[in-house]
């Protein structure tokens, strides 16, 4: 047998010795959405045109390979690879979205610690029952397919969520053990406009917008308990990271990032509310400028019973524009959902959706979608 091949498969063989030592797995998820929504006013008018409805493939159907092997240290090291199909059927690339992930995880007496494409600790520290409530929205962001908001640099609103929330820009997590109740987590991202297109998040950004930072650092603390079967959830968390300038000969100032977050739940026998509020005052805007007053804040119930899951949300968010003048929406929620078993579920949601600008209305829409789902 020739020398080569024999040098080919002893390699192979070592790899898949490698590979066999680690546990692997692979899993998916789909989602279909199909809509009708009455949009009173669009743009600001009610003579608009707009009557969006019909079918939607939604956002988040993907694939995920995941190994997990314990070194000879007896630290615990897992990898994981996702890849999102959010694409209209046309497009034959998988798009670069947040949900896209490559990571690599270490855990052992010292908690854990998380490297690569991965979301930051505010994804699973803060109760946010606005994406685990029956439909997964408004957070999901799939109510906005059945229905047209303000147009794109017309209005600024304020932010739903904290910044950087389910990105996933380079970065390293540590996530603490739990210590009575007490837990904590820290993240940092060197640039958080870099998604990994070029494989290095690099140090320098000269393309800083309101959502754009360097070295994005994110402290949560944490305390759980439980009495009596009634179960409490606190988190609070703070976000920093540097502005700069934007454009290369540009001397235009911007606010570094100064957020805070916070979060508190309830529950008992399958009922939970939970709150949060995220408010980073004018982080990311121009410097002496008047805007700002960034702020979302969001309320939610949840009950589940057996195979039904029930839930209601109420988000809304304000911001002070350029102009000092205020903005301001409101989304609410109400869904259902039935568990089919082996991993299919359907559900209902109804929603309306507002946007208001200096005290005119923008936005005005509310709409009915069901949504069917997969996991396997």
């Amino acid at each position: 047998m020739n020398k080569n091949i024999l040098i080919v498969m002893s390699l192979l063989a070592l790899v898949f010795t490698s590979v066999l030592k680690a546990e692997m797995s692979l899993s998916g998820y789909q989602e279909f959405f199909a809509g009708s929504v009455d949009q009173a006013t669009a743009g600001g008018n009610s003579e608009h045109g707009y009557d969006k409805a019909g079918l939607s493939n939604g956002y988040y159907s993907r694939i995920t390979a995941n190994a997990s092997a314990t070194l000879d240290s007896g630290i615990e090291v897992a990898g994981y690879y996702n890849m999102a199909r959010d694409c209209r059927g046309s497009e034959t690339v998988n798009c670069t979205v947040a949900v896209n992930g490559n990571g690599l995880s270490f855990s052992g007496n010292f908690g854990s610690i998380g490297i690569g494409e991965i979301f930051d600790v505010g994804a699973g520290m803060y109760s946010r029952q606005t994406a685990a409530n029956p439909g997964a929205e408004p957070d999901g962001g799939m109510l906005a397919h059945f229905y047209t908001g303000d147009c794109t640099g017309c209005n600024e609103y304020g932010r739903s969520n904290e910044t950087n929330y389910a990105q996933n820009d380079l970065k390293i997590k540590y996530n603490s053990n739990v210590y009575s109740g007490f837990s904590f987590a820290m993240s940092y991202s060197p640039n958080s406009a870099e998604k990994g297109t070029d494989g290095d998040s690099g140090t320098t950004n000269n393309y800083v917008d309101s959502d754009q930072f360097n070295d994005l650092t994110h402290f949560v603390g944490k305390y759980t308990m439980e009495m009596d079967g009634v179960g409490l959830e606190v988190a609070y968390g703070m976000l920093t990271g540097n502005a700069g300038t934007v454009g290369a000969t540009s001397n235009l100032q911007y606010n570094d990032l100064d957020e805070t977050v916070y979060s508190a739940a309830i529950t008992y026998a399958g009922v939970k509310v939970d709150y949060r509020k995220n408010d980073r005052g004018n982080s990311g805007e121009l410097k002496n400028g008047q805007a700002g007053n960034d702020e979302g804040t969001s309320i939610c119930a949840t009950y589940n019973m057996a195979n039904i899951g029930f839930g209601a949300c109420q988000v809304e968010t304000s911001f002070i524009d350029t102009s000092n003048l205020s903005n301001n929406s409101k989304t609410r929620t109400y869904s259902t959902d039935y568990n089919l078993g082996g991993g299919a579920k359907i559900g209902l949601i109804y929603f309306s959706a507002e946007q208001t600008a200096n005290n005119v209305t923008r936005t005005d829409a509310d709409g009915l979608v069901s949504k069917l789902s997969f996991g396997f």
